[in-house]
């Protein structure tokens, strides 16, 4: 296993993490996990040189953390660093915080927590923070012994991260990003500037939940296999090369994935084993520059995130909206893009629209955003077909 720096922390951290939300699933349908394959792949992955285990209080129907406590059994503690994460949104009183803080411990059958996280960051939930004064609340929590390191998961704009990183000294951060979103949420801009600010770097969604790895048209793979070529592999995967192209950078601490079968543990730790920073040469990277814009060219609104139409009176997140529709197209998957709309806060989701019809007046793009924005309505919040509407 390589082992990469961790911001200040003086800790080294398994290139490739292990994230306890995509586990091996007994009845999906009623959410009941396969404990014992669990603990099989997790300790296989550990066993394998995977020292760090990342959870939070929501996944899987809030049993995850009680599932780590069974995987750490027999030793296994010993062997990792464990991360779970602090669920702001279900703030509702001061309360709340040591309720829930200390539910996790009684979880995860410990008395410490390594790396502790406040769960998906946004302007929102900052001001939650500050709101509920929980920095003052978890240095305390830190005082007392009962976490180590604190950190924090985002979904936001660079912008924002920034405000973030600067609101407190941060021992590390948990961002999305892989080889499309150079540019979405924090992007490549707040990796660097996260980093550059001691913090460690957490790289999740490394293929965006799977829409990066499935259903791979042929103009896509064609690019790939001539990515292969330029090292003379006859078998590639593309997903290797994906990974790749984000431990490539020397601002990354880990990747975390969240792996639901041996076979996906197995091939994941092979492909950490060979990962290093600076692995690819130019010509890599500029096939993987001109996969990207091949997936771009694959849209259905041709929104370009001017963000002219902000003055919405209603204040509807219509670029997002947009994008969000633009990815059921590009990577021809509807459940993640679904799952993602379910992050935009209910007053400025599309159903929030008057027709107005000033945002049309406003697009420099000429487009017709509050017809669309019906669409948008129709396909996220009624769920109606997305190929009878675009």
């Amino acid at each position: 296993m390589q082992y990469r720096t961790f911001g200040r922390i003086p800790f080294k951290p398994s290139a490739l993490g292990f994230g306890l939300m995509r586990l091996p699933m007994k009845d999906a349908e009623k959410g009941i996990v396969d404990l014992d394959e669990t603990i099989r792949i997790v300790r296989y992955a550990i066993d394998n040189g995977v020292n760090y285990l990342d959870t939070a209080y929501v996944y899987h129907r809030s049993e995850s953390e009680r599932i780590l406590s069974e995987i750490l059994k027999d030793g296994y503690r010993e062997k990792v660093k464990i991360a779970t994460k602090f669920p702001l949104w279900l703030i509702k009183e001061e309360a709340d915080l040591d309720r829930i803080f200390f539910e996790q411990l009684e979880k995860m059958k410990t008395d410490k927590v390594d790396f502790y996280l406040f769960h998906a960051i946004n302007k929102q939930r900052l001001g939650q923070i500050k709101k509920f004064k929980m920095i003052d609340w978890i240095e305390k929590k830190k005082s007392q012994g009962y976490l180590d390191y604190l950190g924090f998961s985002f979904h936001d704009s660079y912008k924002v991260l920034k405000k973030t990183v600067d609101y407190y000294n941060w021992d590390f951060c948990q961002l999305q990003y892989n080889i499309m979103d150079i540019r979405e949420q924090a992007g490549r801009a707040g990796v660097r500037y996260a980093h550059k600010n001691g913090l460690g770097v957490i790289i999740m969604e490394p293929l965006r939940g799977g829409q990066l790895s499935q259903n791979i048209s042929p103009d896509i793979m064609k690019q790939w296999q001539k990515y292969a070529k330029i090292n003379g592999e006859e078998c590639f995967n593309p997903i290797q090369y994906m990974l790749d192209w984000i431990w490539n950078h020397e601002e990354v601490s880990l990747i975390l994935s969240g792996m639901s079968n041996y076979e996906q543990v197995e091939q994941n730790i092979i492909f950490a084993n060979k990962s290093s920073i600076n692995k690819l040469n130019e010509k890599q990277i500029k096939i993987i520059d001109q996969i990207r814009k091949l997936y771009f060219k694959k849209r259905v609104i041709p929104c370009t995130f001017c963000n002219y139409c902000s003055d919405c009176p209603q204040k509807i997140a219509i670029p997002y909206i947009f994008d969000l529709t633009n990815q059921i197209k590009r990577y021809d998957n509807i459940d993640k893009p679904r799952m993602g709309y379910q992050f935009i806060d209910k007053e400025i989701r599309a159903s929030a629209c008057i027709d107005c019809k000033l945002c049309d007046s406003l697009c420099p793009q000429k487009i017709e955003i509050s017809s669309l924005i019906k669409k948008c309505k129709a396909v996220f919040e009624d769920l109606e077909d997305f190929g009878s509407h675009f």
